[in-house]
């Protein structure tokens, strides 16, 4: 009869099997309380007491920010000083009056004490359509009755040799049907545009007279 090969033979030799290898059969079967002992070898029972684990106390030193260094302050500080920069001694200031102005009423446009009640800005046009802006400007304030009036020429930075639109300006200015409405005109402050810009100070009656221009 064929030897059986039931699981119960197999099962029937395997000590025979660890034996001729030398394997302990007590190193594969260990007890659950044996086990958990080496798990938990070295770990220590906290008193209930105890539960809370206190630190040692840091102190952090809080360094006192100076105020003149405060990054709000350096901003705050520059944005005046450019408002009070003195645009009268700069290279490219410029002024003009009709004989006859009253010298505090240019002294009040320089300052800009006279409220900009309209503004033309003439920037990226050429000669020709800023000097008819110009003129149309001109005319429509002297319809609304405006006393005071800006206009935006630029600085002329990127002109090869003098500031275009700003050196046509004083010419218009000077033209007979626009020099009749002008008092006076003056570079602008840092805060309206500063050498970039001009006021201009109208007559509420035409009157033809010579301007003389400074700058």
């Amino acid at each position: 009869m064929k030897k059986s090969t039931s699981i119960y033979t197999i099962l029937s030799d395997l000590p025979e099997f660890i034996k001729d290898r030398k394997i302990s059969l007590k190193g594969l079967i260990r007890d659950e309380k044996a086990l958990y002992a080496e798990a938990m070898e070295g770990v220590k029972k906290i008193s209930k007491k105890k539960t809370i684990i206190k630190r040692p106390n840091t102190i952090i030193k809080i360094h006192p920010i100076n105020p003149r260094n405060d990054p709000k302050h350096l901003l705050e500080e520059a944005i005046s000083d450019r408002r009070k920069m003195n645009v009268t001694n700069m290279p490219e200031y410029m002024e003009g009056y009709a004989e006859g102005t009253n010298p505090l009423a240019l002294e009040k446009l320089k300052n800009g004490e006279f409220s900009v009640q309209k503004t033309l800005d003439l920037h990226g046009l050429s000669i020709e359509n800023a000097k008819l802006s110009f003129e149309q400007f001109i005319i429509d304030s002297i319809k609304l009755g405006l006393t005071c009036v800006k206009v935006v020429h630029g600085r002329g930075l990127r002109s090869r040799n003098v500031p275009v639109l700003k050196e046509n300006l004083k010419t218009w200015i000077v033209r007979a049907m626009n020099r009749k409405w002008v008092t006076a005109f003056s570079s602008a402050r840092m805060c309206d545009g500063g050498p970039g810009a001009s006021y201009i100070l109208l007559k509420k009656n035409p009157a033809k007279k010579k301007i003389h221009i400074f700058g």
